[in-house]
């Protein structure tokens, strides 16, 4: 697989900002980031996709001796030797600063909609770290305010759920009937998914009479995010409960 070196090389030699290079390969900026930093492994397809860009802009921009099977003589001149993988993640496991998640709260959402490409709007968002146990290495992670009472009972207003990116190249493999968090061009959705074909889900409501199910194109999607954890606003009220000692 390539390194984060040969990545950023790449992407610097073809003159294209993280957002930039992001759309052509098909992914998000935050992955783009994730991957340049060495703080996420590329999958096989996006190794693909990185292969296809070479060829594709072989003609246009002058990639000289880039590799990305294993780092170039320039890459070697332009990067110090990063860490590996696993040495940054046990530096993170046993580091003591803490893991900050932007949460996108209800009255962010509109702003969130527009601007979740830029880092200065994301900078704006109030950060909270993560739930004990949870490893943050590997994914990029949000927090999301739930509005409405679509997913009810499951999901009440002012419930906030933790969620990880899903990476374009992975739509497909939704899991169906998971909840996941959909941002397309006007709105931020929390549904269950049904993977009905290449081009379209089903989105499903656990509260069907108030939201019934409706047809999405993927194509209409912007960001893709998997419920981790779900954080509940107030305790549920006990159903009739008889007293009995």
């Amino acid at each position: 697989m390539f390194t984060s070196e040969n990545l950023l090389e790449i992407r610097e030699l073809a003159n294209l900002s993280q957002t930039d290079f992001a759309r052509k390969l098909g992914l998000s900026r935050e992955v783009i980031n994730k991957m340049e930093s060495g703080k996420m492994k590329p999958s096989k397809k996006t190794f693909g996709k990185v292969q296809s860009f070479l060829q594709n802009h072989q003609n246009t921009t002058n990639f000289g001796d880039v590799n990305i099977l294993g780092k170039s003589s320039q890459a070697s001149e332009k990067h110090p030797l990063s860490k590996s993988f696993l040495s940054q993640r046990l530096e993170s496991k046993n580091g003591t600063h803490l893991f900050l998640v932007p949460l996108v709260g209800v009255k962010a959402q509109a702003g969130y909609i527009k601007g979740f490409e830029q880092v200065d709007y994301m900078d704006t968002l109030e950060q909270y770290s993560l739930p004990p146990g949870v490893n943050p290495i590997g994914a990029v992670w949000r927090y999301f305010e739930i509005d409405g009472d679509s997913m009810e009972p499951t999901l009440s207003p002012g419930d906030v759920v933790l969620a990880t990116l899903v990476p374009v190249e992975d739509w497909n493999d939704t899991k169906n009937f998971c909840v996941y968090v959909i941002h397309t061009a006007g709105q931020l959705l929390i549904k269950r998914l049904y993977n009905k074909s290449d081009k379209e889900w089903v989105l499903i409501s656990d509260n069907e009479e108030v939201a019934p199910q409706v047809l999405l194109k993927k194509e209409d999607v912007k960001e893709v995010w998997f419920l981790r954890r779900h954080i509940r606003n107030k305790v549920p009220q006990p159903g009739e409960v008889k007293i009995t000692a």
